[in-house]
Parts: structure tokens; C-alpha cells; sequence
């Protein structure tokens, strides 16, 4: 096998495993509920009372900007302080100011 040939083989592989590792707009809600209910004082406990309402304002709040290999949440896309999530290899990454809460990176559900 020539290098050239090596090389394409080597960056499908890649793009394939960063195809089938970035995560939908389910897996981003149930991370964003998640940073959000171990958020600490009021806003913490009243998305741990109500999970659906939560999800429900999340996916309807938020704008995902697919790019095949991964892609970019905009919490919020009409307010005047979005925040923005990369989603990539079944992970997230909050980018500048994000979500309320320290809690890990969780692994995204698919």
C-alpha cells in the first residue's frame, strides 16, 4: 500500500469515527438538564423537579449547527447572551461562559 493510499485510508477512518461520534439534540438536552440540575440554589432544584419541563425549554431553545464531523449548540439562539456547546466524539464542551454547574463532562446517550 502506497503512503498516499495509507494516508486517505488513515483520514476516512477519522472522519468516519467523528461522523458516528457526533452527538444528536436529545444527547445535548440530557447533558445541558444535567449541568443545570447540579447547578447550585433555586435554578438547580426547580429543573430537578421538573425534568421534562427542562428538556422540553432546552430543545426548543436551542439551534444546533450540525457540520457532519461535529457540531455547534446555540443555547438560547435569540437572546442577547447565547451560550455555545461544541459536540464532538460523543462528548461536550462548553465554549466560553457555559452552562451553570462544574459538574463532569457527561458522555453522550448516542
Amino acid at each position: 500500500m502506497s503512503k498516499t493510499s495509507r494516508a486517505v485510508t488513515v483520514a476516512a477512518v477519522i472522519a468516519a469515527v467523528l461522523a458516528l461520534g457526533n452527538p444528536g439534540l436529545d444527547s445535548f438536552a440530557a447533558y445541558a438538564r444535567d449541568r443545570i440540575e447540579a447547578a447550585p440554589g433555586i435554578v438547580g432544584v426547580v429543573a430537578g423537579l421538573v425534568p421534562d419541563l427542562t428538556r422540553t425549554y432546552l430543545l426548543s431553545n436551542t439551534r444546533r449547527h450540525d457540520y457532519g464531523l461535529f457540531s455547534l449548540y446555540e443555547l438560547d439562539p435569540r437572546g442577547t447572551h447565547p451560550v455555545w456547546v461544541l459536540g464532538m466524539l460523543w462528548h461536550f464542551v462548553p465554549l466560553g461562559k457555559g452552562l451553570p454547574a462544574a459538574a463532569a463532562n457527561r458522555q453522550a446517550q448516542g
